[in-house]
């Protein structure tokens, strides 16, 4: 029984990421909007220039999904397909996935289709894809691995540092003066999810070096149930020096042996920003 595995470019990984012989992967691209200029987050794209532009553009960006046809085209490759979405609450893509599902399911009744609302984004949907691709190797069933990836996503958290507020201040969600307090101040605000796939401030550090020390804390509390080895994924917005500052933390004060960093791509650099950071456990 072979799977086909989805998800959208709010995911960390490229097709070429996740490979096995028991499932196909693919992932569908959302497109970023910078005023009259639209930018789709393929695997080709550059995201040196995506950021150049991001800075230049004066305008509140925005994000567009995909298609419920774009989704429908890779579901259609599989029988038994499972589609990890980033979290309905910041975009309309879950809900398009499913639209697509539902016109698969139209034209082939006994395909079995299930849609994942990550309620994250980024390393958290990446987690939740190295979950599914351990689940589907050791041979469970499609509707055992339904349940059991959707109760390890209600397990999953994210936290994220962001260095560069421009897009924040932007569309709204920050006003220019905090913003500049922020930056004068040397504030570094630690972003998290609230356990419904919503956006929150978690807390604020003063400098670099404490931010880094905060994040690399927020997993222990779960390390005492599920061990040294869980998986824990830092993604970052080229800031690789930092990330690798951080897992080396993680690592050698509190022991973690599972650790992977990651370049973000286009849509969660697009949040996170120039030299943005993210953890996701």
């Amino acid at each position: 029984m072979k799977f086909t595995l989805i998800a959208d470019s709010g995911c960390d990984l490229f097709n070429k990421d996740l490979k096995s012989d028991k499932f196909s992967f693919y992932t569908v691209p959302l497109t970023i909007r910078l005023g009259d200029v639209e930018i789709v987050d393929a695997e080709n794209l550059d995201l040196k220039d995506l950021l150049k532009k991001m800075k230049a553009n004066k305008k509140a960006p925005s994000t567009a999904c995909p298609s419920p046809e774009q989704f429908a085209a890779e579901m259609r490759k599989g029988d038994n397909v499972i589609c990890v979405t980033i979290s309905s609450n910041v975009s309309g893509t879950y809900n398009s996935a499913r639209l697509g599902a539902e016109m698969v399911q139209a034209e082939f009744p006994d395909k079995k289709i299930f849609i994942l609302d990550s309620l994250s984004a980024s390393g958290g949907q990446t987690v939740m894809l190295y979950e599914l691709k351990r689940l589907i190797e050791k041979g469970l069933s499609f509707d055992e691995i339904v349940k059991q990836i959707s109760a390890y996503r209600d397990n999953i958290s994210v936290r994220f540092l962001l260095q560069d507020l421009g897009n924040l201040i932007k569309t709204g969600r920050m006003s220019k003066v905090a913003g500049m307090i922020v930056a004068t101040l040397l504030i570094k605000p630690i972003f998290g999810d609230n356990g419904n796939g919503e956006i929150q401030l978690s807390t604020k550090c003063m400098g670099m070096k404490k931010a880094l020390a905060t994040l690399a804390a927020f997993p222990t509390e779960k390390a005492k149930d599920k061990g040294p080895g869980m998986p824990i994924i830092i993604s970052h917005c080229f800031n690789e020096e930092e990330a690798n500052v951080l897992k080396d933390v993680l690592e050698k004060t509190y022991g973690f042996t599972n650790v992977e960093v990651r370049q973000m791509r286009g849509l969660a650099s697009f949040y996170a920003n120039d030299q943005g950071l993210l953890i996701a456990y």
